[in-house]
Parts: structure tokens; C-alpha cells; sequence
């Protein structure tokens, strides 16, 4: 085919990619460890001469659980040399819903390519969308302001995991985090409070709406690299919100199989984290009788 057909519209390159790429997906699916298969994809977006490649790559990062790496790694692909790659950034970006990417989705809004531009627009009115759904950071100074949750029972703050694990610098503790707070927010009944909110403003909120709160704190007990993987271990602790009395711990474990390394621990502590949190509407429904 002629490159002069192959830029044609956005369209006909992403269905050139979809077909000559069969064998680049077909090597992507048999990584078996999700810590491995994002290092691989990534890897391939970063590096790879040929754009086909970088285009399935971005493709099939939409398609694994957002964290900032495949974020971070697709809002720089925004910046490719070829259309094919941009568009199926900004698309992927848009199917990983994460807000965090609307900057660099904002940066692209003039592409010099149509449909790179059609794409991007999309993707940035579907995630401030989600970014309407959640709360703004607050501060001590009582002028927090909230996206409010109609149905909302529960009001739930999320601190900073700690850890005693060397390895896992404040980086890897504020991507736990954020972790934390997009499952807390997509429970039922839950209504996220704003970071760094004074305990007047978190009373006052729980008081007018008659809600329950709960604060969210948790640790990482441990990340164990060896031959057959990685293993984490976390604790999340139910408290009281804003009195922070203990109400209840919950546990988790995971192991990524085969793989090591910073995108395997963080799969691993999220698998954890998973695990935990899995038990945490049970709990609050029982803390509160």
C-alpha cells in the first residue's frame, strides 16, 4: 500500500494498523505477568521505529488498568511523529478515564491532523466529565468546596499509605494512594472528602448531610521480589471520620507471577490493595449499626 493511501483520514491508519499488526498483538498477549506486559507495551511505544508498532502498543495500553505509568506513557505519545500513534494515544487515554491526563490531552487540542484533533477532543470532554464527578483538594482553611453525591451515605477521606519497605519511595506511596481513592469512588454510597480538609469543614459536611464518615488509612507490609514473582501484603485500617477512631482492619495479598521490578511491585500492591478494599462497603455498613 502506498504511503500516499496510508494517510488518507485517521481512520483508514488505525484499521491499517489493526490488520498489519496482528502479530505484534498476538506477541503482546502471551507476557503473562500484567507487571511485564505494561513494561513490554511501554517499551515498544517509547522505542519502536515503526509507527505500526507504536500504534498497537498505545492501542493495547487502554486496555490494561490505568496507572501513572501507562498515563504517563501515553500523554507523552500525544507528542508522536505519526497521526496513527497520536490518535490511538488519545484514545486510549480517553478509555483509561484517568483526569490526571487532561494537561497533555489540552496541549494536543491543535494538532496539525484532523483526526488527531477529533480524537483528543473526545477524550478531553469524556475525562472532564469524570473530573466533574470528583471532589477539589480543600485546605485548613475551611473553603473546601465538593462535587456532591446525591445518594452518598458514607463520607470518606483516604490518607497516605505508610510503609517501612525502603523501596518504595513518597512517589510509589502517592500512586497507592490515588489507587485507593478511584476504588473508594466508585463504591456505592460513597462520597470522596477533599484532601487536606480540617476536621470543622469534615464535621460540618457530615453534620448538614447526615452522612457517616470514615477515614481510610493503610500500610504496605511488605514487597517480596524472588524467582517465582512479586508478592505484597497491605493492611487498610477503617477509622472514624474525622475522629479517627479504628473500627476495623482489613487485609490483602497479591502476587504478580514471573516479574519483578517498580511496575511489578506497584501491580502487586494494587492486587493488595484490591483484595482489601474488596470487604471495606461491608465493614462501614457494619461500623455504623
Amino acid at each position: 500500500m502506498r504511503a500516499t493511501v496510508v494517510r488518507t483520514t485517521h481512520t483508514r491508519l488505525f484499521v491499517l494498523a489493526a490488520i498489519l499488526l496482528g502479530s505484534v498483538a498476538a506477541t503482546v498477549v502471551t507476557v503473562q505477568a500484567q507487571g511485564q506486559r505494561v513494561e513490554y507495551l511501554v517499551r515498544l511505544l517509547r522505542t519502536s521505529d515503526t509507527f505500526r508498532v507504536r500504534a498497537q502498543a498505545a492501542i493495547s495500553l487502554g486496555r490494561v488498568e490505568s496507572s501513572s505509568e501507562v498515563v504517563r506513557a501515553l500523554s507523552q505519545a500525544l507528542g508522536d511523529d505519526h497521526p496513527a500513534v497520536r490518535t490511538a494515544a488519545a484514545s486510549s487515554l480517553e478509555r483509561l478515564a484517568d483526569p490526571s491526563a487532561l494537561g497533555a490531552l489540552r496541549n494536543r487540542a491543535r494538532d496539525r491532523d484532523a483526526g488527531v484533533r477529533r480524537a483528543v477532543a473526545g477524550a478531553i470532554r469524556a475525562l472532564e466529565r469524570v473530573a466533574r464527578t470528583q471532589p477539589t483538594n480543600g485546605n485548613d482553611n475551611d473553603t473546601t468546596t465538593t462535587q456532591s453525591n446525591a445518594n452518598a451515605e458514607f463520607y470518606v477521606g483516604v490518607g497516605m499509605p505508610g510503609t517501612k519497605q525502603a523501596r518504595l519511595d513518597r512517589e510509589a506511596l502517592q500512586r497507592a494512594r490515588q489507587f485507593v481513592e478511584r476504588q473508594v469512588r466508585e463504591m456505592d454510597g460513597v462520597e470522596l472528602a477533599p484532601d487536606r480538609e480540617s476536621n470543622s469543614a469534615a464535621q460540618r459536611v457530615i453534620q448538614q448531610r447526615r452522612l457517616t464518615g470514615y477515614y481510610i488509612d493503610s500500610s504496605i507490609v511488605s514487597v517480596d521480589e524472588s524467582g517465582g514473582g512479586t508478592r505484597a501484603v497491605v493492611s487498610v485500617i477503617l477509622n472514624t471520620y474525622p475522629g479517627r477512631d479504628m473500627r476495623a482492619i482489613l487485609q490483602g495479598a497479591a502476587t504478580v507471577p514471573g516479574a519483578s521490578g517498580n511496575s511489578a511491585r506497584e501491580q502487586a500492591i494494587e492486587g493488595a490493595l484490591r483484595g482489601a478494599l474488596r470487604r471495606l462497603p461491608q465493614a462501614m455498613a457494619a461500623s455504623r449499626r
